[in-house]
């Protein structure tokens, strides 16, 4: 932990110096390895910082976030259940339990890791193929690894059109999650998800590769050696590719992405700010007597007026008939509306 409390003390300096929100993720994961936990790297833009710690079990959680609370602005804790618990070497737990025992003075709130690591990897396959007209329709996907990731992918991707194929060592689960991706696709989608009985000697025909198995060498030499040179491989699990495979890849110079997710750890960081101030109580609903202000994004009551702003407004966006729809007005009406308001409270309203 001696590392722990040296990077905290420089990093709530630089933060206060540079007048940037600090915050810290407090991840967990089920991967086995020789030590307790991990630190995470140290990220930071023109708003923020944030950085890690990624634990084995409980026990090491619950010692970290004594340590962090009240260091930092934000602690966020994963709340996907994947460790041993303190009491029980038997029984898998999350930390978010031990987390909100201890943390009392930071800011706590939750995340999913692997549904940022999901957000990046659809944001990357996307971005490959912009250029394209059809974007992923059409495209021959591939999976290694039919876990969290690997499902909720398969589905974000055959929603796009895409034709996606599952390969996980239990075939009977890859059976049951493509029947499930096929029952639950929007009726509108024509491609499928199909589950593969055995692992493909060659990936030539696919125009994705996507690993996300914990397994390694999950994807070897021999099945990459008529590749096409615009296929995309992104090794989501890392470690997924033999050594062999990445140096066939690279002597004919064709990328292996390995995922970075910093970026959407940056954007829920300011989603939850934004969420934060936006459904605060106070910037929720403002009174003037029987006038009532409210904000956008909520189901007013009959005759609430949703504005820009409830301490500060400036604009009339609409006025509530309490059944989650506006009340239709004339422009002359909103006229006379702002009028006859502008005389009970006061304001230099605009109706939007």
């Amino acid at each position: 932990m001696i590392e722990l409390l040296k990077t905290l003390s420089s990093i709530t300096k630089k933060a206060k110096r540079e007048n940037k929100l600090l915050c810290f993720f407090l991840g967990n994961t089920k991967k086995l390895e020789n030590k307790k936990f991990y630190f995470t790297p140290v990220r930071e833009n023109e708003r923020i910082i944030f950085f890690g710690a990624v634990v084995y079990n409980d026990s090491i959680a619950e010692k970290i976030a004594k340590i962090v609370d009240g260091k930092v602005d934000y602690i966020f804790v994963d709340i996907e259940k994947k460790v041993k618990s303190k009491n029980n070497k038997y029984s898998v737990v999350n930390i978010e339990r031990v987390a909100k025992e201890e943390i009392k003075k930071s800011k706590l709130r939750v995340y999913k890791a692997n549904d940022l690591a999901i957000t990046s990897t659809e944001t990357l396959v996307n971005k490959f193929f912009l250029n394209d007209k059809r974007g992923l329709g059409g495209k021959k996907i591939i999976i290694f690894g039919v876990g969290n990731i690997g499902f909720k992918l398969a589905l974000k991707f055959v929603e796009s059109g895409a034709k996606t194929f599952l390969y996980r060592r239990n075939t009977v689960l890859s059976n049951k999650f493509a029947e499930t991706i096929n029952l639950v696709k929007p009726d509108g989608t024509l491609s499928e998800v199909f589950a593969l009985i055995q692992k493909p000697k060659s990936l030539k025909d696919f125009d994705i590769i996507i690993a996300a198995t914990n397994q390694t060498n999950a994807i070897t030499h021999t099945q990459i050696r008529d590749i096409k040179k615009r296929s995309l491989f992104i090794d989501v699990g890392k470690g997924n590719f033999s050594k062999k495979a990445i140096m066939q890849l690279n002597e004919r110079k064709i990328d292996i992405y390995r995922l970075d997710i910093t970026p959407s750890y940056f954007s829920y960081i300011e989603n939850t700010i934004y969420t934060d101030q936006k459904y605060a109580k106070k910037n929720f609903s403002k009174s003037f007597g029987k006038v009532r202000l409210v904000a956008q994004g909520i189901v007013g009551q009959k005759n609430d007026i949703i504005v820009d702003d409830v301490q500060s407004p400036t604009k009339i966006f609409g006025i509530c008939d309490g059944f989650g729809n506006l009340i239709s007005l004339t422009q002359t009406q909103k006229f006379n509306f702002v009028k006859k308001i502008k005389k009970k409270i006061n304001i230099n309203f605009t109706y939007d």
